[in-house]
């Protein structure tokens, strides 16, 4: 797990004054949020499925599969694979998918996001994946390795997505209350996650599922892509909230 640095824009004081309502932090998923990659881990995940001699439909894909851990998988979903060496599998895998990473792009507008949002907040990148995964990613993909405050992978936790675990720990880090961040997902599973830690502003980037799913997981908005255009309207609804909040001190101070 990549360390916070100090002096992070945005962040709240350890005594927990600041203003009410304000965002304290920034949570961002990866694959499927940052980065299109979900067809190399489709392909990775197929090539397993073939090792095994097993057909999985891709409406099962993306109920058991899809933006999960694939040790949390491999132990949960009942298969041929039950009682192999995960660790083994694990390898396998991320040599598959490092090997084709070559065609992962850029969801449109991420890492301009992600500088943008780091000018204000602590910015933190919480993934299913395994670490080199995302640090090739964050690093030769998007360029914005060196503005991550904190990098959450699936080595960092004990269970992973829908589990809140890798999202309170991102905060913990941060020292930032879940629901005074801003979060962004592409699965339901992650968008569960974030509920379940208690985020409340969250936005669902229908990449890889629909806003209809993402909104009934517990999405606040939806956005095909990142660029400006699409987050303006949510950073105007968080800016009005925000103000909001400050109003409110102020009258109870009076």
């Amino acid at each position: 797990m990549t360390a916070a640095r100090r002096g992070m824009p945005g962040q709240r004081r350890a005594d927990g004054a600041g203003t009410r309502g304000q965002c304290e932090a920034v949570l961002l998923d990866l694959d499927g949020t940052l980065v299109l990659s979900e067809e190399v881990h489709r392909l990775a995940w197929q090539a397993f499925f073939d090792t095994w001699g097993v057909t999985v439909t891709d409406a099962d894909y993306e109920q058991h599969y899809m933006g999960r851990r694939p040790s949390d998988v491999i132990a949960a979903v009942p298969g041929p694979w039950t009682g192999t060496d995960v660790a083994a599998v694990l390898a396998t895998m991320t040599a598959f998918t490092l090997e084709h990473a070559g065609s992962v792009q850029v969801v449109p507008g991420a890492a301009a996001l992600v500088q943008q949002l780091r000018v204000k907040y602590p910015v933190a990148v919480i993934t299913s994946a395994g670490a080199p995964w995302a640090r090739h990613l964050l690093d030769k993909v998007l360029g914005v390795l060196h503005l991550v405050d904190m990098v959450v992978t699936s080595e960092d936790t004990t269970t992973g997505k829908p589990s809140p675990e890798g999202y309170l720990k991102a905060c913990a880090a941060l020292r930032a209350r879940p629901e005074r961040c801003l979060a962004f997902e592409d699965s339901p599973s992650g968008v569960r996650a974030l509920v379940a830690a208690g985020v409340r502003d969250i936005v669902g980037v229908t990449t890889t599922a629909a806003a209809g799913d993402l909104t009934h997981a517990g999405a606040r908005w939806t956005v095909p892509d990142l660029t400006s255009a699409r987050v303006r309207s949510i950073r105007g609804a968080l800016q009005a909230r925000h103000a909001a909040g400050r109003n409110n001190d102020e009258e109870n101070r009076a």
